[in-house]
């Protein structure tokens, strides 16, 4: 599965084995530049989308989830700079109140997010030296960091703040 435009949803709630599916997708062959930009987008939604659901089991993933999505918002300022989706705008998925994970549901959400996580970054970095587009190769090199975050958010190894606009 391929989210087509940005700000797509899933007509159901995202899964652990619907984002395996796209970490999955990263892992065949090699691929261009624009082609794992646009797989690393579709994956991001997916995670955000997941992980959303897994906000709502308790606190202390939602806090989880507030780290997370610091980075999130970063991979989708710094994937907006790409010549890849220079006529696109990028918006996350995400305005609904999302259906909660089942408790059965928490651990695989979690290895499902980092697993992405891993593999986007070794995709991205994969993908960098193949670029034509200087925008591209930048955001692959220095972005293949930055969704390494992601893993981290989740498994509780990477502080955070969030600023509070009251």
């Amino acid at each position: 599965m391929s989210l087509d435009t940005p700000g797509d949803t899933p007509a159901e709630p995202v899964t652990p084995a619907l984002l395996g599916g796209i970490t999955e997708d990263l892992q065949t062959d090699a691929l261009d530049a624009p082609e794992a930009l646009k797989r690393v987008w579709s994956g991001l939604c997916l995670a955000r989308l997941l992980g959303l659901r897994l906000a709502s089991v308790d606190l202390t993933w939602r806090r989880r989830q507030m780290n997370a999505e610091s980075v999130e918002h970063q991979l989708t300022h710094d994937l907006g700079t790409t010549a890849t989706f220079a006529d696109t705008v990028l918006a996350l998925p995400g305005d609904t109140t999302p259906e909660p994970l089942a408790e059965h549901e928490v651990e695989d959400a979690v290895a499902a997010l980092v697993e992405f996580s891993t593999v986007a970054r070794r995709r991205m970095l994969a993908a960098a030296p193949l670029a034509s587009q200087w925008h591209d190769e930048r955001v692959l090199r220095h972005d293949s960091l930055v969704i390494g975050q992601l893993a981290a958010a989740w498994l509780g190894q990477r502080g955070g703040y969030r600023v509070d606009s009251r």
